[in-house]
């Protein structure tokens, strides 16, 4: 069946639900999404599309954009989760910290399933790796932790999981996804180990798996990912009893689903709990009055859309800052360079981590890392690789190139040490 069609779930529960049909609701809000590797904000409607960010590359994307309610978005770009306002400028950039797996291994690298909470306060993540441990099967291994927004926070003050897919239900509470038996969870910061709510199993005959899902604001459905490859749907329930807190209320109705198709994800709710939208391959798709199965059917509303979250901020962006990377070059001697490395001074907006690369026409020849505890100067440190040095240790100049990297913001800088 066409991914256009939505499916009454008596394939699934044996029972066709009749609902009595309203208007399509037109929602409020706005939609935080990623295209062309860059953030991007929308209208409810599709419309008034304002792109956020201005440096995502094929090589460096913006990943898992979310939003709080007033507006604040966080996202993951290269290996830092970044705090900004609508109109691109940095709040602060966190480099997360590696987290420990069912296998007692570190996991670090691009984080992944970025949400901020709806007050704004905190941010979950999620670190992916597949590995083939000694003595243990292959395979994805996941971990979720949570720090606060504006500052890096150790991940054991709120709890880590071995889940992933979190989101937020109100500001102290999340749903994760855990694969076979532990589909749907519900994970209360500090309070250790996630809660099981419901599997597939519980209701389907022929189940699957279930994940990525997500609770409306008003608590009443819940939309999930079921399935894998080109059988994955777009599901979605009825919630009876109050998941917001207090135990798991009992298992969901399942209402609707889409028809089968490859690259279905990112479920997310309007603000007003009556309309969905999700990630298709041809961008993001929207179901209007979720109420009513099959009226209207979804519709294509961000063509090239990906990772698509609500929130219920307006897109009201304002002035962009163009403030570009301020950078001082310490060190201007060569032979010394090369024994101590070259240092620059560069202007953080934020708390953070510091990084530049230098270059030599096209090849990497040094690199150095810093952190800058505030905003202001701090100083890093490119360190020359042993190649590197012995080709110039002999050099009466060399003509560098460096890239630096800060709160989110990318800057270049042509320099010659003699």
């Amino acid at each position: 069946m066409s991914k256009r069609y939505l499916i009454p779930l008596f394939t699934l529960i044996g029972v066709c639900f009749l609902i009595a049909a309203g208007p399509a609701s037109a929602g409020t809000g706005s939609i935080v999404y990623v295209k062309d590797h860059n953030v991007w904000l929308a209208n409810s409607d599709g419309s008034g599309q304002y792109q956020v960010t201005m440096n995502g590359t094929a090589d460096s994307p913006w990943r898992t954009p979310s939003q709080a309610d007033d507006g604040t978005i966080a996202a993951s770009h290269n290996d830092q989760i970044v705090r900004m306002k609508q109109n691109g400028t940095v709040l602060n950039a966190i480099n997360p910290p590696p987290l420990k797996n069912t296998v007692s291994h570190m996991v670090d690298g691009v984080p992944v399933e970025v949400a901020i909470s709806p007050n704004g306060k905190l941010i979950t993540w999620a670190f992916v790796t597949y590995e083939c441990p000694i003595g243990v099967s292959c395979g994805a291994r996941t971990v979720t932790g949570y720090t606060a927004s504006d500052r890096l926070t150790d991940p054991a003050l709120y709890g880590s999981t071995y889940f992933t897919d979190p989101s937020w239900i109100g500001n102290s509470r999340t749903l994760q996804s855990g694969g076979y038996g532990s589909q749907v969870n519900i994970h209360d910061l500090g309070s250790g180990e996630p809660v099981h709510w419901f599997d597939d199993s519980d209701y389907a005959e022929n189940d699957t798996d279930l994940s990525d899902a997500e609770l409306s604001p008003d608590g009443k459905r819940l939309a999930a990912v079921r399935g894998y490859g080109n059988s994955t749907h777009i599901i979605w329930y009825s919630v009876s009893g109050n998941a917001k807190s207090g135990p798991a209320p009992a298992v969901p109705a399942a209402d609707c689903l889409t028809g089968e198709l490859e690259g279905l994800s990112g479920p997310s709710w309007s603000p007003e709990s009556d309309d969905l939208v999700w990630e298709e391959p041809d961008g993001i798709w929207l179901k209007s009055n979720v109420g009513v199965c099959d009226t209207p059917q979804p519709r294509l509303l961000i063509p090239g859309g990906t990772e698509p979250d609500w929130g219920p901020s307006k897109v009201n962006p304002g002035p962009r800052t163009t403030d570009p990377i301020s950078v001082r070059q310490i060190s201007t001697r060569l032979k010394p360079a090369l024994k101590r490395g070259v240092k620059f001074q560069v202007k953080a907006l934020a708390a953070g981590p510091v990084k530049v690369e230098v270059r030599q026409a096209r090849k990497l020849v040094a690199t150095g890392n810093a952190s800058a505890r505030r905003a202001g100067w701090v100083t890093v440190t490119a360190r020359f690789t042993r190649q590197a040095r012995r080709k110039l240790v002999r050099a009466r100049q060399a003509s560098l190139s460096g890239r630096f990297r800060a709160d989110g913001r990318v800057g270049d800088l042509a320099f010659r040490l003699k």
